[in-house]
């Protein structure tokens, strides 16, 4: 039996009555619902679950719904839970009863408003001039209010930014035309994406009219700069620690990074979380987090409110997070209770990314009379981190920064092997650019001639390392040790300037092709910087993909694509980097697939079915889908399937997986109803939905798939509003091409599972 229909029968008996009991010590007051007058608004999609509780009355209450369920909510009368997710937006109307064993009853009625989901109004940004101001508005649609707007894949243009109100505001630096995707996302949690291109032109001058100093105007740059700092920023924030005037600290600390030129810093020794957010609102052209944040899984975990942090300031616009987490959690103790930060970053200058993994650490400084085990533990968290590094980014650009608390030449512990050897042995793979300084005695911090604020970095990211750029920043301010830090900013400089932009492009199918199953159509595209490409084809306008290749060389340009069994005038092709599916393009505008008339077929099916007498819940175990085979051989159905939606998106199991061997011959049906409970008994090719939670069928605004063992569609159908009984019928019945129609528009019958419209036998 459903769970739809054990509800319906327990609101049944409820209201013709149940055992007695209970312990309300006032079973005269009855039960009472609460008295507000709206639900909790929701968006369409969004995931929705509230119990509308009486108070008072004797035990067990029931409740009931006296009104119209909006589409695609479920109400359950043993505790008043509404779930969803609403599948149309609108204002309604929800009259609710609740009753006691003691018959006292109480009714209310309240509004639920569902919000559209929201959308992006898609259109053409307006070109930006390098070198002047820009101003541009994203538009959207639908949305519980308040709706905010992100960057999500790629990155705006450098000098411009977006807003949470969907401006985009800014100075463009660079010529060139970049490609991101813009993310809106409501009060519920829904959201949707849209990917934009914006072309930045060359200037022709400065804002004002006037000319550069020196150089030529207009054009991309060919260099590719990133700065790079770390710093220990002593204590900051932590009022009984470092330097006692907090606010001096702070603002000291914003004119060093304001004036330094650094596009991304690793900073330790930030303990309070908030004196950090002034920092950033100080410097609007940075954005950044601490170890502790909610952006970091498990971050708070490690480390507390009150402990010294590491973290990381970037560049709004120049450099993008793309994953963020602490790693050598497990063997905090030999770095203090300070397991480093891993911040994957992507640099976009002019259409071209860089990619790279920062690493911020700090690591056990030196106790008085714990100098060896302190310097033990310096060892071990080096062999770990090396580990882990040699095993997970073995080719990536990668850099750790940070304060080490030890030199690289030379231990500071007894003029000891450096705990950090293993990386200066490794010359093939591994470089401290901050070597030649802790070698030329240069110290890196304010009291003392030794170096412990390194800069390792990978030899991918060598390769792009400007010479002798590492150095210590010894910021002008008066009393910087006692007002500021016991640490000096260290700044290291890179140019990527021969990096070859990734571009990706579909040139066929590409918009208003129409393509015949079982033919072959050349899928061609245009790359560079791309070794190999993954196809996809979408028969929804992309909302699902499937692929068509995984790898084919990009070098190639093409793929001759056998065209699928299936039909769509919504269809497109989605071409990615096989390496990093961020970087893709699809069909510029939906393509036509055309499939010939199937032979096997959905020809009838039911969503809502009539209650059982004395009963307002519709009976879903009668619920059934209807399968015909017009083919001249028998078809076996075993391992085909049958979906709704849900079931449909992954959300849920396949409703019903044929037998293995269940055959259906020329001309017959085959009839799946919700429940075995409903199958009419000694009539064939007719079976129970076997998924563990019958068919399913919302109410409205759902569809019926037949679907083939290799996940591929045989056949659907789509419907808006139902009626109780009515099934849906091809129209000429039994045959494939035939249009959906009411049952009722072709006989005086509401349906007719497993025989003709007319009743008789196919």
């Amino acid at each position: 039996m459903s769970i739809q229909r054990a509800v319906g029968m327990l609101l049944l008996l409820t209201f013709l009555g149940a055992c007695s009991g209970g312990d309300d010590p006032n079973p005269g007051s009855g039960p009472k619902l609460p008295n507000i007058s709206a639900l909790t608004d929701t968006t369409v999609g969004a995931p929705y679950d509230t119990r509308i509780t009486a108070t008072g009355g004797v035990a067990p209450l029931r409740y009931a719904l006296k009104s119209e369920v909006p589409p695609g909510f479920s109400f359950y009368s043993t505790d008043g839970r509404l779930t969803g997710p609403a599948s149309a937006a609108g204002d309604y109307s929800l009259q609710v009863g609740v009753v006691d064993v003691e018959k006292s009853e109480d009714s209310r009625t309240y509004t639920l408003k569902v919000w559209p989901a929201p959308a992006l109004v898609g259109a053409t940004l307006t070109a930006a001039v390098a070198g002047n101001g820009y101003t541009y508005t994203f538009s959207g649609v639908g949305g519980r209010p308040p709706v905010t707007f992100s960057v999500v894949e790629g990155a705006l243009p450098e000098g411009l930014s977006l807003s949470q109100d969907g401006e985009v505001t800014g100075v463009a630096t660079l010529a060139g035309t970049t490609s991101f995707t813009v993310k809106v996302e409501d009060a519920s949690g829904v959201t949707a994406q849209a990917r934009y291109s914006l072309e930045v032109k060359a200037g022709t001058g400065t804002p004002d009219g006037g000319g550069t100093d020196g150089g030529t105007d207009g054009g991309p740059s060919t260099s590719f700069p990133l700065a790079v700092g770390n710093w220990n920023i002593e204590w900051f924030g932590h009022t009984g620690q470092g330097p006692s005037d907090e606010a001096l600290q702070l603002a000291n600390v914003k004119t060093v990074i304001a004036g330094a030129g650094v596009d991304v810093w690793g900073l330790a020794e930030v303990v309070d979380a908030a004196h950090f957010e002034a920092l950033k609102a100080q410097l609007p052209e940075y954005d950044g987090f601490l170890a502790s944040d909610s952006l970091v899984p498990s971050g708070s975990s490690y480390y507390d409110a009150d402990e010294q942090k590491v973290g990381i300031l970037y560049k709004k616009g120049l450099v993008q997070v793309r994953e963020a987490r602490i790693v050598l959690g497990s063997s905090d103790f030999y770095f203090a209770g300070r397991p480093p930060l891993r911040v994957d970053l992507r640099v976009t200058r002019s259409g071209i990314n860089v990619d790279l993994s920062v690493l911020m650490l700090h690591m056990k400084a030196t106790g008085t009379g714990t100098e060896s085990a302190d310097y033990e533990r310096r060892l071990e968290a080096g062999q770990l981190l090396k580990g882990y590094l040699d095993s997970n980014l073995p080719t990536q650009r990668v850099m750790v920064v940070g304060d080490w608390n030890d030199d690289v030449d030379v231990s500071n512990v007894g003029n000891r092997e450096s705990p950090y050897q293993n990386f200066v042995d490794d010359t093939d793979n591994y470089r401290f650019v901050t070597m030649d300084m802790s070698q030329s005695g240069i110290g890196s911090t304010v009291s003392r001639n030794t170096f412990i604020d390194h800069q390792l970095i990978s030899n991918e990211m060598l390769a792009s390392y400007v010479p002798g750029s590492a150095a210590v920043l010894r910021p002008s301010i008066t009393r910087y040790g006692a007002t500021t830090s016991d640490h000096y900013p260290i700044i290291s400089r890179y140019n990527f300037g021969q990096v070859t932009a990734r571009t990706l492009k579909v040139t066929a199918p590409n918009g208003g092709e129409s393509l015949t199953a079982g033919s072959t159509f050349d899928i061609t595209w245009t790359a560079s910087g791309v070794q190999n490409v993954r196809l996809q084809y979408s028969l929804d306008n992309g909302v699902v993909w499937s692929d068509i290749a995984a790898s084919v060389a990009a070098a190639s340009g093409s793929f001759t694509w056998t065209v699928p069994s299936e039909g769509s005038s919504t269809a497109r092709v989605r071409i990615n980097d096989a390496a990093d599916s961020t970087l893709a393009d699809v069909s510029d505008a939906p393509f036509t697939l055309n499939r010939p008339v199937p032979t096997l077929f959905i020809n009838e099916y039911l969503p809502q079915p009539l209650p059982p007498s004395g009963s307002t819940t519709p009976d879903y175990d009668k619920m059934f889908v209807e399968v015909r085979n017009t083919g001249a051989s028998a078809v076996n159905l075993g391992g085909y399937s049958l979906h709704d939606d849900e079931s449909r998106r992954g959300d849920k199991p396949a409703r019903h997986v044929f037998p293995s061997g269940t055959m259906l011959q020329p001309g017959a049906v085959y009839t799946v109803y919700g429940d075995a409970s409903a199958v009419p008994m000694g009539v064939p090719n007719t079976a129970g939905a076997n998924g563990g939670d019958g068919l399913r069928f919302n109410r409205s605004n759902d569809s019926a798939y037949l679907v083939r063992p290799d996940g591929s569609e045989q056949d659907h159908a789509t419907y808006g509003t139902t009626t109780l009984g009515v099934s849906f019928n091809r129209n000429p019945d039994g045959t494939g091409a035939g249009e959906w129609v009411r049952h009722d528009s072709l006989s005086s019958s509401l349906a007719s599972p497993g025989r003709r419209v007319d009743g008789s036998a196919f």
